[in-house]
């Protein structure tokens, strides 16, 4: 079963990149970085409630939204934060270094939210082969920046 979510997540890192190509070129086309960003979350907001009326999912209790931590809330501060990163960076680094880069650090933090349990992750433990594995990140993103 967890090949499944492996599936998901590997769709998700090639939309990601593919996001990063269309939001550089909707800044391109704009001229307007800073637009193209806001033109990107307003059409993420309106798909995102088309999905939501569509599915039949129920409104959630205020009650039950109240009980999320304050962290919880910043996902679409931090969505904002990458759609930037896209319109600013990528032109400038190319897709390769640039999706490099944030696939190492999504990895590298990842790693620090697994080993210590934060933002409410289950504790996975970083032993020698996580490390390893996220030093390797790091070496595999030095080489692609330096070649």
């Amino acid at each position: 079963m967890q090949i499944v979510f492996i599936f998901i997540a590997l769709s998700a890192g090639m939309a990601s990149a593919f996001q990063s190509g269309s939001n550089q070129s909707l800044q391109k086309a704009l001229d307007a970085p800073l637009w193209a960003a806001a033109i990107v979350a307003v059409v993420t907001a309106i798909t995102s409630v088309a999905v939501v009326l569509t599915s039949g999912e129920r409104l959630p209790a205020a009650s039950a939204a109240a009980t999320a931590p304050w962290w919880a809330w910043a996902g679409g501060l931090l969505g904002v934060g990458f759609v930037l990163g896209t319109v600013y960076a990528a032109p400038k680094l190319g897709a390769g270094l640039f999706m490099a880069s944030v696939v190492t650090a999504e990895v590298v933090t990842g790693l620090l939210l697994d080993h210590f349990g934060l933002l409410g992750f289950d504790v996975h433990r970083a032993g020698w082969g996580r490390i390893t594995g996220g030093a390797l990140m790091i070496a595999g993103l030095s080489l692609i920046a330096i070649f």
